[in-house]
């Protein structure tokens, strides 16, 4: 196609309005190899370090020797009704593609005015009316670009040099603590992700690097884009290319070099078009630590509350920076008994453990494989099932989804349950079976065992033919650990430092031998067949069990940990899920009542 361009004189009219685009932008504050950094206001942005996208030269420019065009601009593209027709720029069209971006975006600025490129749809240039051209000069505009047949220019933010176009990111602190680091925008799916240098203005924490919504939202991303923009952060044990991964172990980060390849559930990511920001903190080694068992790194923040509450784990920052940050879409964890629910819970967004398998694991370091798995937090439920659908491989789910038989209330699990909270969630349970069309049943499953036992138990109750079987999974986080001290001690002449939580588990998990770790399994493995024949089947056959997954209460991030971990032995609440296969979603309650200790 043709590619056609005029550049339009344009005289600043008297009387700009206060917050015109030549007014609000401060000095640029720094540049690097990454990108020039600048203020807008208050908002910090960069100004990536490589051109994205070329204007077509134009004649006009060349014969009055215009001076090169340097500073903010945002490009409009302008629909034509044929490729014959001229597009037409009017005053009302304008004003409600401006609407629309500030709308959409949270990077867009009017300081981005300074120049305006108009990409016209069809052969020939567009024409703007002289009210639209009265409108900009109103709101600071000092440059017009008329163009058409540019493609693969995409609208929204720019710094322009020239003819050439450099995205723009905006910059949002890490306050909370959440992230170990953060990385740039990729352009293309297969280059490495690069760490940025950015820190807050406290120089405590990174900066995010936000590109966007603009460009990615508007349909000019190809069909297989489907998460096109979407924001996403990653826990820190799934490899991401380019970077390190540090389990929340400086042991283990200062042994490892930079991944060489993304974990396949996050290229599947990447492919779709998601942009990555940045790696998460967590427990080390994805054990149960509260905020002030954790050694190499400071534990996150949790936003709900005081502010002084714990955030659960292990994925402790995922949770967290959703709560936070209402500019990220979705972060992503990881679970085996727990870390994606539990983080949910205490930080009141949502946490999905998807079906085991339907996540591929590899590239996630494990702690034990037969129930690890990537799962998603996020405070919106219904862009938590856009992203699932997009991100979860579905075909390799067992059964198709069914409709719910029954709701199951799960009585054993919340006999430890603080009284109110089992009130707030026993009328919650009613209207859902309302709303579903379903009995509301409490079933205890201690009892059904105790009627109808499988005969490997031998006469045995449930709590004491399945009490020990959990601990299996210690063997494998301990063993799964082996290349891990081995390089560490070839590399640094040492025994690696962890936690003393890990210090602990790690040493009951070297008693345990591999016949004792099989036989939990084996344990385990009866009480899901159990389950599913006994519990699972006639009007509960397709029930949903509710249970809780701890009683909320204060918990100081200041305060040693005496409450038991888990809270119950055998299958309890944060183990059934991963026992059974089966996904889990952790459904935020009523706020967590706190003392405002710290005042």
């Amino acid at each position: 196609m043709q590619k056609f361009i005029c550049m339009l004189p344009w005289k600043q009219g008297r009387g700009r309005s206060e917050n015109s685009a030549a007014e609000r932008v401060d000095d640029f504050t720094s540049c690097s190899e990454y990108g020039t950094t600048f203020k807008v206001g208050a908002a910090s942005y960069v100004i990536a370090a490589t051109p994205c996208r070329s204007l077509p030269t134009s004649r006009f420019d060349k014969i009055k020797r215009k001076p090169t065009r340097r500073g903010l601009a945002t490009v409009f593209v302008v629909p034509a009704s044929g490729k014959d027709v001229r597009a037409i720029v009017n005053l009302s069209w304008l004003v409600q593609a401006l609407e629309d971006y500030e709308t959409v975006d949270d990077v867009f600025d009017r300081s981005f005015l300074a120049t305006v490129v108009f990409n016209g749809g069809g052969k020939r240039k567009p024409k703007i009316t002289p009210a639209a051209k009265q409108y900009l000069t109103k709101l600071g505009t000092r440059d017009v670009v008329l163009c058409s047949g540019v493609a693969d220019l995409p609208p929204g933010p720019y710094y322009i040099t020239g003819h050439q176009l450099r995205d723009v990111w905006k910059l949002e602190d890490d306050t909370y603590g959440t992230s170990m680091v953060a990385v740039a925008p990729k352009s293309e799916s297969f280059e490495p992700f690069q760490p940025l240098p950015w820190i807050d203005s406290s120089h405590q924490f990174p900066s995010f690097a936000l590109p966007s919504r603009i460009k990615t939202g508007t349909g000019h991303e190809p069909q297989s884009k489907s998460l096109a923009g979407w924001r996403i952060l990653v826990k820190d044990n799934i490899n991401l290319q380019g970077t390190k991964t540090s389990q929340g172990n400086k042991a283990y980060y200062d042994t490892y070099g930079p991944c060489t390849k993304n974990a396949p559930c996050i290229q599947k990511l990447v492919d779709k078009g998601a942009v990555i920001v940045g790696k998460t903190k967590m427990n080390s080694f994805a054990n149960w630590e509260e905020p002030i068992e954790y050694v190499d790194y400071q534990a996150p923040w949790n936003p709900r509350g005081d502010g002084y509450q714990s955030m659960g784990g292990s994925s402790s920052g995922s949770a967290a920076a959703v709560a936070a940050y209402d500019w990220l879409d979705i972060a992503i964890g990881t679970d085996t008994w727990g870390s994606v629910t539990r983080p949910a819970l205490w930080c009141g967004c949502f946490g999905l453990r998807p079906t085991q398998g339907a996540v591929c694991g590899d590239g996630i370091d494990p702690f034990c494989k037969e129930w690890d798995t990537a799962g998603l937090l996020g405070r919106d439920l219904q862009r938590c099932i856009e992203f699932a659908a997009q991100w979860l491989d579905v075909g390799k789910m067992e059964t198709e989804p069914k409709p719910f038989t029954s709701i199951i209330f799960a009585s054993d699990f919340w006999s430890i349950i603080d009284a109110r909270q089992v009130k707030t969630a026993r009328e919650f349970a009613s209207k859902m079976g309302s709303i579903l069309g379903v009995d509301f049943v409490d079933v205890s499953f201690e009892a059904t065992w105790a009627a109808s036992p499988p005969l490997e138990a031998r006469g045995l109750s449930l709590t004491e033919f399945i009490n020990g079987a959990a601990t299996a999974q210690c063997y494998d986080a301990y063993h799964s650990c082996e290349d891990f001290r081995e390089r560490y001690r070839k590399k640094f002449g040492r025994t690696p430092y962890v936690s003393p939580r890990n210090q602990d588990m790690w040493e009951f998990a070297k008693k345990i031998t591999r016949e004792e770790r099989d036989l939990g399994f084996r344990k385990t493995d009866v009480y899901r067949k159990w389950f599913n024949n006994t519990i699972l089947k006639g009007k509960h056959s397709n029930a949903l069990v509710m249970m809780p997954l701890e009683s909320m209460g204060p918990r100081y991030r200041d305060e040693v940990p005496t409450f038991r971990r888990p809270p119950q032995g055998g299958i309890n609440a944060l183990g059934l899920a991963p026992v059974m296969r089966s996904p889990v979603l952790a459904v935020p309650s009523e706020p967590n009542p706190s003392s405002q200790k710290h005042q």
